[in-house]
Parts: structure tokens; sequence; C-alpha cells
């Protein structure tokens, strides 16, 4: 068995490697806009049906690119990449971790298809549609090219890690297996593998992917297998659209007909937001990988 994950893990991992030097580098491409124009049709209830349908399927475009890229990098990257650590992470620590039981109530050393299934839909997934919701909101605000990826892995590492997974200092797996500077070093490379992924697989699956439409409805089966496999993804979408369709049912119509197309948020509030956000995190990640590095498992 511990052969079949290592294996299966590496197959994957490197699946993921070749999404990223095949499509990484790709920026999201969004659709042309189609709201409908002020002198379309004879009264206000058509015009405010047609931007209806215009919000709904800019939204349902929107919320199929994260499904696309979380569903991807959870495959290819979060889930495998997790598996992988654990097991190398179990070969290096001390006889006297074997068979130990961790956090996640799975035995050091002892991989289990149910274990492997747990850590896909508790890990994994939850990786991966955290980082694809996030990537589209921060996107500008990264470098261009092949850096956005890797660079959005870091963010995420620093966000999070150390709050959330893989990095949290009171994480009692980080007393059993290690030692602890590899365990920092392998998650690290992990997040910057999975921010490339969900970069790479946003980039490429939004120049593809038409707005919704009867043709056109094939291209949302990763929606539709999104909602499925993780739940919580699912009520995100239903509450999405019900903001929509409720705040396109209130406004007055006379806004709607004279609303501008949007603005961009100006580049310094977004990159300042992103500095703000992550010098308020680094001392608790620091903190955390100073921890982590200084045991020995």
């Amino acid at each position: 068995m511990a052969t079949i994950v290592v294996v299966g893990s590496a197959l994957f991992l490197l699946l993921g490697l070749l999404v990223v030097v095949l499509w990484g580098g790709r920026s999201i491409r969004e659709p042309s806009a189609s709201r409908p124009h002020p002198s379309k049709g004879t009264g206000g209830q058509e015009f405010r049906t047609d931007l209806k349908l215009s919000a709904l399927r800019r939204f349902f475009w929107w919320a199929n690119v994260v499904s696309f890229s979380a569903l991807v990098s959870a495959l290819l990257a979060a889930w495998p990449g997790g598996r992988l650590v654990m097991r190398i992470l179990a070969d290096t620590s001390p006889a006297s971790a074997q068979g130990r039981l961790t956090e996640a109530q799975a035995f050091v050393g002892i991989p289990s298809v149910g274990g492997t299934m747990a850590l896909l839909f508790f890990g994994g997934l939850p990786a991966g549609f955290l980082a694809a919701i996030l990537f589209p909101l921060v996107r500008r605000w990264l470098p261009r090219g092949r850096l956005a990826g890797p660079m959005f892995g870091l963010l995420l590492l620093v966000w999070v890690g150390s709050l959330m997974d893989p990095l949290r200092a009171d994480n009692i797996d980080f007393n059993i297996v290690g030692p602890g500077w590899l365990s920092v070093a392998l998650y690290a490379g992990l997040a910057l593998l999975h921010g490339s992924v969900v970069a790479a697989a946003a980039g490429w699956w939004s120049e593809r992917l038409p707005l919704w439409g009867p043709e056109a409805a094939k291209f949302y089966v990763p929606l539709l297998a999104g909602t499925i496999l993780f739940p919580p993804f699912a009520v995100l979408v239903v509450l999405g659209t019900l903001l929509v369709f409720l705040w396109l049912s209130v406004v007055p119509v006379s806004w709607l007909r004279s609303a501008r197309p949007r603005r961009t948020v100006p580049a310094w509030v977004g990159a300042g937001a992103i500095v703000l956000i992550s010098a308020a995190a680094l001392p608790v990640f620091i903190s955390a990988v100073v921890s982590i590095s200084s045991r020995t498992g």
C-alpha cells in the first residue's frame, strides 16, 4: 500500500508540474462585456430581466473558472502533495513515531484507502477551493507571467498556512514526525506548486470557457462537479446567485440604465492591501516556522 501511495502521489504531482509547464504564465481572460444596452426593450422590466440574465451568466462563468482550477489544483497538487509529504516525513521520523496517532486520527507510516480519501475531501478540496476563490481577487496585483502562481502560493502560505494548515504551530503532528525543518521545506514547496497550478488552470480554462448558454452546457461540467464534490462551494454558488438576482431586483431601473461600466480598483490600493495583510500575518507565520523547525519529531 505504501508503494502505491508514493507512486500514485508522485505521478499526480508530475501531472501538476506538467500543467504549470504547459499552461503557466497565462492570465485570466475575462469574457467580453455583455451588458444590455439601456435603449434595448420598450419597458424597464424587460431591461431589468436582460440585465439579470447577463449578470448571472457572468457569475456562473466566474464560478466555473473557480471550480475548474480548484479541482485541478486539489487533484494534482494539494491532495497528492500532502500525501507524499506525509509519507516522506513518516520515513524520516524516529522509529518511535511509527504507528502513533496523528491529529487527523491516522496512524504514522500506515497508509490506508480511507485515510487517503479523507485527505482528499477534508484537505485537498478545501485547500483547492480556498486558493481558487482567492486567486481571481488578487491576480491583478501579482507579478505578470509565470511568477504569478508561485507568488500567490507564497501569499497563501503566509496568510493562512500558520493559522489553518499546513504550518500550524499547535498541530501535534510536528511533535511526532520530523525533522521540523524538513516539514517546513516540504510544505513550503507544496504551497508554491499549489499556487502555480491554480494560476495555470484558471488562465487556461478562462481562454476556452464561453458564457453560459444551451450550446455551452458541456463546458460547465466542472462547475457541476465542484458543487457535488464540495458542498460548501455549492452553498456559495447558491448564495451568490441569490444576491445577484436580489440586487438587480431592488435597484431602481433608472440607476441600472445610467450605471457606468465598472472601474477596476487602483493598483496602489490592491497592492497596499496585499502588503498590509502580509505584514499582519508575517509575525505569526515566522513564529510558527521557528517553532516547527526547532522540533525533531
